[in-house]
């Protein structure tokens, strides 16, 4: 059977495997052919007319799809209409299946890839003007501090954007989260998994934090919470002192990184130009 397929702004329809699939308004159908009656030019805008099927003395279900070439829409007919088998005299709306529809492809600009990669070159152009400001400005000691203090920068900034990361999420879990037991699940790769059902019943898997302590007796289980909003936010129930040693891992070694970061990097160039 040939692949023939027509697309035009207001959706998409082709023959495949012995049925039309029709996807428009985000719906994907999929109708048999012994579901269509005929497939005839539309009176109005230029495009295609799918007639399903129906029983004597009620109106057929008819699917419409606008295009613009004349020509495409003559072929396609009437190859679908010499595929058709001997019809009933049925309602062919009934024999039409819904099928998730492909999701619609976000523009690249308006994607998190593209806003990634812009913030990675524009701190990568920011960077890479600094040292040649400094360069241009016979400052080699500001150069060497330049180029050695962005790792310590760059890991004081980390460990204080995944403090600040780690505070939100633990705030918005204490003001709506779930708290449910997570039990052991399986091994995934070198990740420890945890499943626990939600308040919908269905079972979600997570990586609870290695210092999370078991529940009771029993070492596969471990407590954890989870936004209803948005599963996927799950966080385990650490102890105090787990807490305490953290927020003075980050206040010591973060400060630290930080501060030899800031004075290596933005400070030399603040020197040289002001």
């Amino acid at each position: 059977m040939p692949s023939v397929a027509l697309r035009g702004r207001s959706g998409a329809l082709w023959l495949e495997d012995g049925s039309l699939v029709l996807e428009q308004d985000g719906v994907r159908r999929r109708i048999p052919l012994p579901a269509v009656q005929e497939v005839r030019t539309t009176d109005g805008p230029r495009g295609v007319a799918v007639v399903l099927t129906a029983p004597e003395g009620t109106s057929p279900t008819v699917y419409r799809l606008a295009h613009r070439r004349a020509l495409e829409v003559a072929v396609f007919s009437a190859t679908v209409n010499a595929a058709l088998p001997v019809r009933e005299h049925r309602d062919g709306a009934e024999l039409v299946v819904v099928e998730p529809a492909e999701p619609a492809r976000t523009a690249f600009w308006a994607s998190g890839d593209f806003q990634l990669w812009a913030v990675i070159g524009l701190v990568g152009t920011a960077w890479l003007a600094g040292l040649v400001t400094l360069a241009a400005h016979g400052d080699l000691i500001g150069v060497l501090l330049w180029v050695l203090g962005t790792k310590p920068l760059f890991i004081g900034l980390l460990l204080y954007a995944l403090s600040a990361i780690a505070l939100y999420d633990r705030a918005i879990l204490r003001r709506r989260g779930v708290t449910v037991l997570a039990t052991y699940s399986h091994l995934a790769g070198k990740k420890r998994l945890y499943g626990f059902t939600d308040l919908d019943g269905v079972v979600r898997h997570c990586e609870p934090d290695s210092a999370a302590e078991p529940v009771g007796t029993d070492p596969r289980r471990v407590q954890v919470s989870y936004d209803p909003r948005n599963p996927d936010r799950v966080k385990a129930r650490l102890p105090l002192r787990t807490w305490v040693l953290r927020t003075l891992g980050v206040l010591v070694f973060g400060t630290l990184f930080l501060y030899a970061g800031l004075y290596m990097v933005p400070y030399q160039l603040i020197q040289v130009l002001f």
